[in-house]
């Protein structure tokens, strides 16, 4: 019954499109469309964007020689060190312990894990002298853990379960036999489990949740230091989750492991880029602007965290050195997302959301419920939405129809959607629309000839709620649209005076200058306008570096998507990460979006991610195909 149901609804829909597309609107409309591609593709904008050349300009000029210092000082390092590093330190006990207890840990051996919960138990015991019930029980475990010598891990490959999670993820060919089974049964594994756990027991003494974290810190810290690249993965993941600070630190314990593997193997080379001069003139202009800033110890502090995750840029770039690697951070990102997405949802659906805070209730009675997930704003997390939307329809359109993973990441696509509709950040719809109209009419244009079927149907699945919300913007009776319009007011007259160097980064220094200028007696933070406050805060220096490194971000996503057929899986890539970024642009200027620091950190990953494509799809050696 379901089937014959389903068959009927299918015959209809392919009737219906067939009789649509022979009919003379659909004709008027792809005319329409065709007229409007080819006053397109010979406009300046896409004339300029087909101009791009090998990068020969880019590395032989003078600025760019000049910010690439740093990087030839590193080459010049390797050059002297590399040498000393192999024959002294990849050799040494250090290094070879610390390689027995990744593998130990990754091959997740049950003595190895034994031994270390027995003298967890024990050190816990001892350190706080008295006997736990939790301890007894996690040292009987342990010692039962013991008489066994076997690696979970390898027991992984061969499950239902587990394949089909795998498929899910899009991880089909990944297998779990990446530790090395020599160095996961080596007798040195118990001496350093034995150490580690009397380190953790003692520390659990003092606070359980922070002692018992001891093992896995130290194991992703030796992880990282062995292999930077999963320092990216584990930021790219956790950005959403993770404290701001705790966050920061992944990322720099990742640019330290890079740097030390950059002076210790003799094949390294850095990579830098168009976007990455951008990059360092960006941070080079803040950090003028924070040390003439109103309040400079603040200024300071808030441009150390831009350094760290502005600065990230290059980790990423000089990491991600194949496409399986691009592509599996890619997928981590929009896994990440959709599990924020979900928490949102949830949010809504349990009520969980404890303030209105950020809605109009006199002006949206029926609609004062707006979601934030773990990132504590319904608008930043919009912004995080928009960013991670168009990778995940990138997965959701390219993967093979008959793959579990299509219909996993069509899942996740509504549910990071349906999110963003509840965030009820109109900035962000905005954004979306934006987004969607640029993929659309690159990835398929003749899409359009649905769009009067399209305007006709939403009606019917719109919320009425959320078409009042939408029908709102501009309206000064709705308290946020006017709060925003006022601040935005008070930054304009600021930048009168402050327009050439700026004020200094950070609420500190917009705090001691913004009541001088703000209407109404309004008190804000920042000044809801991501380019208003760059002019604000570094002057026209900072604003121009920041939009221009846009500006070169999309021209070389540009090089990738002609590199090849619009519909490969690299084109599709580019053009979907160039769509999420004009989407946060176009949310930027309702929104201070740099004012969550893990978002900010995202949004500078996906750069890094786009330019990483940029250079396995186009190597800059290499001219680009026209």
């Amino acid at each position: 019954m379901n089937s014959l149901i389903l068959s009927s609804l299918a015959a209809f829909g392919r009737w219906f499109m067939n009789l649509w597309r022979g009919s003379g609107v659909y004709a008027l409309l792809m005319k329409i469309y065709g007229g409007i591609s080819a006053s397109w593709k010979n406009s300046t904008i896409m004339t300029r964007a087909r101009s791009e050349g090998s990068g020969k300009s880019l590395q032989k000029s003078k600025t760019a020689r000049i910010m690439s210092l740093p990087f030839t000082l590193m080459a010049f390092i390797r050059e002297k060190t590399s040498g000393f590093f192999e024959r002294n330190i990849a050799g040494s006990f250090i290094c070879s312990w610390s390689k027995t207890y990744i593998h130990s840990f990754m091959a997740l051996n049950t003595r190895f894990f034994g031994v270390m919960l027995v003298s967890c138990a024990l050190a816990y015991c001892a350190a706080g002298g008295h006997i736990s019930k939790i301890a007894l029980i996690a040292g009987i475990i342990g010692a039962v853990m013991c008489v066994f010598n076997y690696d979970i891990m390898s027991f992984m490959n061969p499950s239902r379960a587990v394949n089909i999670v795998k498929s899910l993820a899009g991880f089909k060919e990944l297998n779990f036999d990446f530790f090395d089974e020599k160095r996961a049964h080596d007798k040195i594994r118990l001496l350093l489990a034995l150490l580690v756990g009397i380190v953790t027991g003692a520390a659990m003494s003092m606070s359980l949740l922070y002692g018992a974290v001891v093992p896995f810190a130290l194991f992703f810290m030796l992880l990282v230091m062995y292999a930077p690249i999963t320092g990216v993965f584990l930021a790219v993941f956790a950005a959403p989750f993770a404290p701001t600070m705790a966050l920061a630190g992944i990322c720099i314990w990742t640019l330290l492991s890079l740097l030390i593997k950059s002076v210790s193997k003799a094949d390294f080379r850095w990579r830098f880029d168009g976007v990455g001069l951008c990059v360092l003139l960006f941070l080079a202009v803040l950090f003028v602007s924070s040390v003439a800033s109103f309040a400079p110890k603040a200024s300071l502090k808030v441009w150390a965290l831009y350094l760290v995750f502005v600065g990230f840029y290059f980790v990423i770039i000089n990491t991600v050195k194949t496409r399986e690697e691009l592509y599996g951070l890619l997928k981590l990102l929009a896994i990440s997302g959709a599990l924020v997405a979900l928490y949102g949802i949830a949010q809504y659906v349990f009520g969980w959301t404890t303030t209105n805070s950020w809605i109009d209730e006199e002006m949206f009675e029926d609609s004062t419920m707006r979601v934030y997930s773990t990132l504590g704003n319904p608008n930043v997390l919009g912004e995080y939405l928009l960013l991670v939307l168009p990778v995940t329809a990138v997965f959701m359109l390219k993967f093979n129809r008959k793959s579990l993973a299509k219909y996993a990441y069509a899942a996740m696509f509504l549910v990071c959607a349906v999110c963003l509709i509840l965030t009820q950040s109109r900035g962000c719809w905005i954004g979306f629309v934006a987004a969607c109209v640029i993929f659309v009419t690159f990835y398929e244009g003749k899409l359009w000839g649905l769009l009067p079927l399209v305007l006709l149907i939403i009606p019917f699945i719109i919320p009425e709620t959320m078409v009042d919300r939408f029908m709102s913007i501009g309206n000064m009776e709705d308290s946020s649209t006017s709060y925003r319009v006022f601040i935005w007011l008070g930054t304009l007259g600021m930048m009168k005076h402050y327009w050439l160097g700026g004020i200094g980064m950070g609420e500190a220094a917009f705090a001691k200058v913004y009541p001088f200028f703000s209407y109404n007696a309004i008190i804000a933070p920042h000044s809801h306008n991501t380019f208003l406050q760059l002019l604000v805060e570094a002057g026209i220096a900072g604003l121009g570096t920041f939009v221009v490194m846009q500006g070169v971000f999309l021209k070389q996503m540009s090089v990738v998507y002609r590199a090849d057929d619009k519909k490969n899986i690299d084109s599709v890539t580019a053009l979907a990460l160039a769509s999420g970024v004009v989407a946060f642009l176009v949310q930027s200027m309702f929104d201070y979006t740099f004012y969550n620091y893990r978002v900010m950190a995202v949004f500078f990953m996906v750069l890094a991610l786009g330019m990483a494509l940029r250079h396995i799809k186009v190597p800059y050696e290499r001219e680009v195909r026209t």
